[in-house]
């Protein structure tokens, strides 16, 4: 009997930990933060203490309470019984979002990380430029949260693969084929164990620009005979699929064109999609795009990934804050910065001198920049990410507008989604035609069976059998 047991990814969107147990072999599908659980105790200004080390999570349900999985520098703080060896054997990721990765951090350091070679170097990236608490560790690990200085890092045991792999884990044979989604590297699964199979479609789109390879885990999971779909729907209540990555590109070309001093420019910096869909508008549009240093710094890493076409640092222009004292030398800066100083920059100086010649990258946390800026009339803000979903994030927007309100910048949203609509979700699961689908990573999965008659609606912690 194979048991699959959800402990996260139900009834939220993200948060995906789903623990996969034949006789043999016991893997978690991604290890991702609840942002959900998360947020009902914590924001900005409240955050877990580091010196209680896991026990904050496990007491608040914000991780499950599992023997032998995680790190011992942190169950030991707790008084808790530690373990030489993990009692899972590896954590298979789908793709390098914090709702799907973030809380490996928290995980023993001998647990193998199966991933795409991109999401691998996007983990690595993210690590570097984060703070160094004991929950940024999903690349390097160092023990003893307490006294971390002295501690060497030590890589995490990470096994890469590519589309056309396969994988064996104890008694457990994956097939991990990628998927269109908005960060590179994202992948589905198709996993055969010895009394069934499932497919695990991540998160998934079709309307994206490589909505072909969403369609290539689709056929590839037609052909088999699958017992249980574990299905995203986080779009499943949407009927419209929304723009294309082109008209998305064509919207902001027009928007820039339209706009006679400075652009400001807010999205993912992971989403590499709209990086280019920006890099190419600038080009149309005869502008520089000038990007912050963690942008500039994931783009240098990502160029060890010959497949992935996006703009080169010699393309664009890093925009540099400043740091330390503000006199923009290197002293001021951190190592991973002081990296990049080879590299062309601009300050909010040059920017405020030449409006018309910049699209400025600048999120929430970047908008005091504005004050050095001092962009004129004539200028604009284009948002082009995730509206907001929830109470705290419209806290957040509505403090995003008043920057925009104070400084006479009209905003743009010019965006499209990384997930599947419910037309879509309807097409994905018609085509694998699994036996049995379940909907995950979702606020709206009783809707799945408004459109299927084979729908199993999991319960968190609960678990379901193939037998």
């Amino acid at each position: 009997m194979t048991k699959i047991t959800f402990h996260g990814g139900v009834n939220e969107i993200g948060g995906n930990k789903i623990l996969i147990e034949t006789s043999a072999t016991r893997i978690f599908l991604d290890f991702g933060l609840s942002f959900a659980k998360f947020g009902r105790f914590y924001t900005d200004f409240l955050q877990p203490r580091v010196c209680n080390g896991i026990g904050d999570y496990l007491e608040l349900g914000i991780i499950p309470d599992i023997e032998g999985i995680y790190r011992n520098d942190l169950l030991a703080n707790e008084g808790r019984k530690t373990f030489e060896k993990p009692e899972i054997d590896g954590i298979l990721l789908s793709h390098a979002h914090a709702d799907h990765c973030s809380n490996i951090s928290l995980l023993h350091k001998d647990i193998k990380i199966f991933c795409g070679e991109t999401s691998k170097i996007i983990l690595k990236a993210l690590q570097e430029t984060s703070p160094g608490m004991f929950y940024y560790d999903f690349y390097f690990y160092k023990e003893n949260f307490v006294n971390r200085s002295k501690k060497p890092e030590i890589e995490r045991s990470f096994h890469t693969f590519r589309t056309g792999d396969k994988i064996k884990i104890g008694d457990i044979e994956v097939e991990p084929i990628h998927v269109d989604h908005s960060i590179p590297g994202a992948y589905g699964f198709i996993i055969h164990m010895p009394n069934g199979c499932l497919a695990y479609t991540g998160d998934v789109r079709l309307h994206g620009p490589k909505g072909f390879m969403t369609k290539e885990f689709v056929e590839k999971a037609s052909k088999e005979r699958v017992d249980i779909l574990l299905c995203e729907g986080t779009k499943i209540n949407e009927e419209e699929r929304g723009l294309s990555e082109e008209q998305v590109y064509s919207k902001l070309k027009e928007i820039i064109n339209k706009t006679e001093n400075l652009v400001f420019a807010n999205f993912q910096i992971k989403d590499v999609d709209r990086l280019n869909s920006f890099f190419r508008a600038c080009e149309e549009c005869g502008r520089e795009l000038a990007i912050p240093t963690k942008l500039a710094y994931l783009m240098k890493e990502l160029e060890k990934d010959k497949r992935l076409q996006i703009p080169r640092l010699g393309d664009v222009k890093i925009y540099l804050q400043k740091s330390g004292w503000g006199r923009y030398l290197p002293e001021d800066y951190s190592k991973w910065e002081r990296d990049l100083l080879k590299y062309e920059f601009v300050t909010a100086e040059d920017v405020s001198k030449s409006q018309s010649k910049y699209v400025v990258f600048m999120d929430f946390y970047d908008l005091k920049e504005l004050i050095n800026i001092k962009p004129k009339e004539g200028s604009c803000y284009i948002f082009s990410t995730s509206e907001p979903h929830d109470e705290e994030e419209m806290i957040d927007f509505n403090r995003l507008n008043n920057w925009l309100k104070h400084f006479h910048l009209p905003l743009h949203a010019v965006h499209t989604s990384g997930h599947a609509n419910a037309e879509d979700i309807k097409e994905i699961v018609k085509d694998i035609d699994a036996r049995k689908v379940v909907p995950i990573h979702t606020e709206h999965p009783l809707m799945f069976k408004k459109f299927f008659d084979n729908v199993i609606i999991p319960e968190e912690n609960k678990s379901i059998s193939i037998y």
